[in-house]
């Protein structure tokens, strides 16, 4: 079998092509009618480079079967049954489209109704009139019936573009009148290169530009690029996707920009919430107090959790100095002197001084240790420990005696949001707050856990160098 036009690949990408972009055109917005049908008009256009895929890709050459008594070629019986499909049906869904485009099923629901129907009675009458079976030899065999399909095709072509461009006349002052262009680029534009590359050129017997019609291609390539771009610029048939740059070489955290902007708004909020709560105090009304109290605990609850927020969000900026790490472990446990609990401090004779930033390691080392609390209750062992295995690396330690974390549970520790405790003073953001911190001083983080009873206890080690100049740095846990 002779192959015509482009290629068999070629043809192949050229349908895979259509099918993609019309496909991508529904999920958009899937319950969209407009969408729905333009899909759906695609999809039966692209059955012409289909059909001539399987023709001459000679899958079913030599290959016969008998049907209703009649004996068919079955690649001859496969491109006059996919023709007819075609040639019959595509356009009058192409019309339906530019019926729902122009929102007549609103605006004319009666007038509606009746065209929805009426628009398929002519493929009706050709199916019955030019049997499916033996469409694709209709050009050479019966002229008159291809001239007869190509005016109708022609016609409803041009009821089609009417309905479209009386649509953006009408709203031409409409916010959505930029969608509503480019949703009749991409329905018009394909469709009447395939329209007059077909129609006109058989009828008149151009037999060098037959093929013509595949030129089609190029205009599929543009739409499809450029509907990316719409995607990420404008947004396109209700759909628009957004970029987001994120260094992937580092396990960077960093809150999103739409949580900033809840937190901001929260603090707004909060802040009204407070000056109203003490305004009514003011009033002496005994009546209220118990709902004040609820409201001003409910009120520190999201206070607390801005400020948690307001530590993640953004780049930390250090302010590094020399510190005593013994002094800052004592200035820590002399804050927890209300727990019950044993506090040990382990620091090494030679080992004194750290070049860091005294207020954020101070808030990861208070992290790390309310976080151990937590986990031992109101008994336990809590230790603080400083060595230097190297000369210009030092280790800070702390370590509990309480229930462990579940092995589960370890790969997530350090997520945004993500806690283990179900009340409300738990937030899930102090670990990756402390883990950012830690990579600021180019550092790293890295946890050892064990839930079984004779060695119960968590261990968080803190690696950071002696003297630092700025950086990131990593996360490990085992």
């Amino acid at each position: 079998m002779v192959e015509q036009g482009l290629p068999v690949t070629f043809l192949l990408l050229f349908t895979v092509l259509i099918w993609v972009l019309h496909l991508m055109i529904l999920l958009s917005s899937p319950g969209n009618k407009v969408n729905q049908w333009c899909c759906i008009t695609g999809i039966l256009l692209s059955l012409g480079v289909w059909k001539e895929y399987i023709y001459y890709g000679g899958f079913f050459s030599g290959v016969c079967t008998c049907f209703m008594g009649v004996r068919y070629q079955v690649d001859e019986l496969i491109n006059s049954v996919l023709t007819a499909v075609l040639y019959y049906l595509a356009m009058p869904c192409g019309v339906l489209c530019g019926l729902y485009f122009g929102s007549m099923e609103q605006r004319r629901p009666r007038v509606f109704q009746v065209l929805r129907v009426v628009v398929f009675l002519p493929s009706l009458v050709f199916a019955i009139i030019y049997p499916w079976s033996q469409t694709k030899a209709i050009i050479k065999t019966h002229e008159e019936a291809f001239m007869v399909i190509g005016i109708y095709n022609l016609l409803y072509g041009l009821f089609m573009t009417l309905l479209v461009v009386v649509t953006l006349v009408r709203e031409r002052k409409s916010c959505q009148i930029n969608q509503r262009r480019f949703i009749a680029i991409y329905v018009l534009l394909p469709l009447w290169y395939w329209l007059l590359s077909i129609f006109p050129v058989h009828m008149l017997k151009i037999e060098k530009l037959y093929k013509l019609w595949q030129g089609n291609v190029l205009i599929i390539f543009g739409l499809l690029f450029y509907y990316l771009y719409l995607l990420f610029h404008k947004g396109i048939w209700g759909l628009r996707l957004n970029r987001q740059y994120f260094d992937w070489s580092e396990d960077k955290v960093q809150l999103p920009e739409d949580i900033r902007y809840i937190i901001h708004m929260l603090k707004n909020e909060t802040a009204k919430l407070r000056l109203g709560t003490q305004f009514i105090r003011e009033l002496g009304i005994p009546e209220t107090e118990d709902e004040l109290d609820i409201l001003d605990r409910s009120v520190t609850h999201i206070e607390e959790f801005i400020r948690r927020s307001n530590l993640c969000s953004g780049d930390i900026q250090l302010e590094p100095e020399c510190i005593d790490i013994k002094a800052l472990f004592e200035e820590i446990a002399g804050e927890l002197a209300e727990w019950k609990g044993t506090v040990k401090i382990e620091v090494e004779p030679d080992l004194s001084a750290l070049y860091c930033d005294p207020y954020h390691m101070k808030e990861v080392l208070c992290n790390l240790a309310a976080n151990a609390i937590d986990s031992m209750g109101e008994e336990g062992t809590l230790t603080f420990a400083a060595q230097r295995p190297k000369k210009d690396i030092v280790l800070l330690r702390v370590s509990d005696t309480g229930r462990g974390i579940p092995e589960k549970d370890l790969g997530h520790i350090f997520d945004f949001y993500y806690t283990s405790y179900v009340d409300y003073s738990h937030f899930g953001l102090g670990l990756a707050y402390c883990r950012d911190v830690v990579r600021r001083h180019n550092g790293y983080i890295k946890v050892k856990s064990s839930t079984e009873p004779e060695r119960q206890g968590t261990e968080f080690t803190l690696c950071l160098p002696r003297g630092f100049k700025g950086g990131g740095g990593k996360t490990e846990g085992k």
